[in-house]
């Protein structure tokens, strides 16, 4: 990159007008030469934003779509020549030679058309008139950073863009329309199946991957002219900083009156020195010799999955942990278990801290003296618990095994039998001193469900609970022991949730449940530093149920009940997820970064297949 000053962006978050392609790009290339002239040097525009999207079917909408390039990337790239920026377009693509229609993104520059993203993440808006992408995930190098385009419900998924990220990208332009349906599920059978907002959805990709974000959606609504269902758009586009900061964010319309608003603009300045960034820095301690399964496409069966939904009650125990005091952790933990004694619930789990009744070790040495054989007190204590309560039991604990140490989450079940033991296989960097790193990501069948365990920085590194998904976990228990090093608060439009969230939210852990469809609970200690803020994660938490999450600093237990298997009334559940996903991409994250393989795919243009997949037209 030449140039490493900062520079303004913008989201162009223009109102598309149905059948009107020629005045669309008009209008839209004034506002992006607003922006120009504004000093943004990358814009966005919103998803279908030349066309709009509420047609009655694909031949009425196949007059007011465009060739890529076409119409639309001639028009922009006047501006972009002029003011020596880039626009990144979305798009309804008719290819020419095909008469093959894709929703796509168009990315145009100061010398013309740079080159094109068809999306991947096919949603039920889309499968009548668009065919799934197939240009993979294509990085655009630029004077500015690397570019990717992503579009709209593509967020849904985490893996796209990491496999982007991976690739060398530092900014993500992601073109969206989302919509909600306006009247109730009562007056519109459709209305759950659609009811998903991909812009209140965005912030697991900077988060994640260290990575710029810039979000456009349009704000105001359009109307299928046959079925009569309206569809307004939340506004909330957003730009997001590579170190996971909110730099800017539109409001949230009103659905009452979108159809007369306006289209708006919003800018902020993103500084290229922040490409380089503690989360970015963790994509060197990946595992990918562990990722395997998510190259694997589990669908339309699964023999892996549950076949029946569990009624489950989670309990988070949040308690301060006395550095090496046993006896008094011990106790800490006990009298919140007297509490859920007091109240006992079949089919339940109650999940305790990590390093739950020593605290984290400091040093080796503390490693050393804390560390505890198979039948030692920690075991002991939550096999008590377990017996006590009834409930399956996840702690953790300094495991030694010969001569090697591990952080290692176990998993009880009621009668306090070890069902399942995971040593965390993404070591937070005070570990390395003293711990061995694990070597599986297991999920494990129980009485309430498929379980999945991960700890502390595991939640740093997707690819982790994604192995979780793909190996069908109903729920994820995360012992944790987080400070605020690194992640940080969800900071998505409060205004499209149906049940705003607490603004103590930690970003990795909802992030998690929602994008692996997978109930998410975290135990967090307080106090020495700590964060607390334990939860039970829900899956669909912008339009479904609320999450429940404890306090930043008080001792606690955190106690939801959730049906497993996902409600079949919302837009999303894991099996859709599954069903849905692009495994035939992801193949790069399981590649060493060493491999041929790897590095032909990362340093050739574009996105080559052909550089991993050992087949050759």
């Amino acid at each position: 990159m030449a140039d490493r000053s900062p520079f303004k962006v913008a989201a162009v978050n223009f109102n598309p007008q149905l059948f009107e392609l020629e005045r669309n790009i008009s209008k839209a290339a004034e506002l992006v030469e607003e922006a120009a002239q504004n000093g943004a040097k990358i814009i966005v525009l919103p998803e279908l934003g030349m066309s709009g999207g509420a047609y009655p079917g694909l031949e009425a909408w196949l007059p007011y779509m465009d060739s890529v390039p076409g119409k639309a990337t001639d028009a922009f790239s006047e501006v972009t020549k002029k003011y020596g920026c880039y626009v990144a377009i979305g798009l309804a693509e008719l290819d020419p030679e095909t008469r093959v229609t894709y929703n796509s993104a168009a990315l145009v520059g100061p010398e013309g058309y740079v080159g094109k993203y068809r999306k991947n993440g096919i949603n039920m808006g889309d499968v009548t008139t668009f065919r799934p992408g197939n240009t993979g995930y294509p990085v655009f190098p630029t004077e500015y950073g690397n570019i990717t385009m992503l579009i709209c419900y593509d967020d849904t998924y985490w893996d796209g863009a990491r496999v982007a990220v991976l690739k060398g990208a530092d900014i993500i332009c992601h073109s969206v329309a989302s919509p909600r349906v306006l009247g109730s599920a009562e007056e519109q059978p459709i209305f759950n199946a659609l009811n998903h907002s991909t812009i209140a959805a965005g912030q697991h990709w900077p988060a994640w991957n260290g990575v710029a974000l810039i979000s456009s959606n349009p704000t105001n609504s359009e109307s299928n002219p046959v079925t009569g269902v309206t569809y307004w758009f939340g506004g909330s586009a957003s730009i997001w900083g590579p170190d996971g900061a909110l730099l800017a964010r539109d409001a949230t319309t009103n659905p009452d009156v979108t159809a007369a608003n306006p289209p708006t603009i919003i800018y902020a300045t993103i500084d290229p020195a922040k490409f380089d960034n503690p989360q970015r820095e963790t994509f060197a301690r990946r595992r990918p010799e562990l990722y395997g399964e998510l190259s694997f496409f589990r669908s339309p069966i699964d023999t892996s999955a549950s076949l029946q939904p569990h009624d489950v009650t989670a309990h988070a125990l949040q308690y301060p942990i006395a550095p090496g005091d046993l006896n008094a952790n011990i106790s800490a933990a006990d009298a919140l278990v007297l509490e859920i004694e007091k109240s006992p619930a079949t089919d339940s789990l109650l999940v305790l801290p990590a390093f739950s009744f020593t605290g984290t070790p400091e040093s080796a040495e503390q490693a050393q003296e804390w560390a505890e054989a198979e039948a030692g007190p920690s075991i002991q204590a939550m096999t008590n618990f377990a017996v006590r309560t009834g409930c399956h039991v996840v702690g953790s604990h300094v495991e030694r095994d010969g001569d090697q140490l591990f952080h290692s989450v176990l998993l009880l079940e009621p009668s306090g039998k070890i069902l399942g033991r995971y040593r965390q296989t993404h070591l937070d960097e005070s570990m390395t001193q003293w711990a061995t790193a694990g070597e599986d990501i297991p999920v494990f069948n129980t009485s309430i469900g498929r379980i999945g365990l991960l700890a502390c920085a595991d939640v740093r590194f997707p690819e982790a609970a994604g192995v979780l998904e793909i190996g069908r976990a109903d729920i994820i228990a995360i012992p944790s022991a987080w400070d605020g090093s690194y992640g940080g608060w969800l900071q998505e439009p409060k205004g499209l949730f149906t049940n705003p969230y607490a603004d103590n939210t930690m970003v990795f852990w909802y992030s998690i449940a929602k994008n692996m469809q997978a109930f998410t609970v975290v135990a967090n200690p307080v106090g020495s530093g700590y964060r607390g803020s334990s939860g039970i994660f829900t899956t669909v938490p912008v339009t479904g149920d609320a999450d429940t999450v404890a306090s930043t600093d008080g001792t606690e237990v955190v106690t939801a009940s959730f049906r497993t298997k996902g409600k079949q009334k919302f837009w999303i559940n894991q099996q859709i997820l599954v069903d849905s996903r692009r495994a035939d991409l992801v193949v790069p994250l399981t590649l060493p970064t060493d491999s041929p393989a790897f590095t032909r795919w990362r340093d050739a243009p574009g996105f080559d297949i052909e550089a991993w997949s050992a087949y050759k037209q």
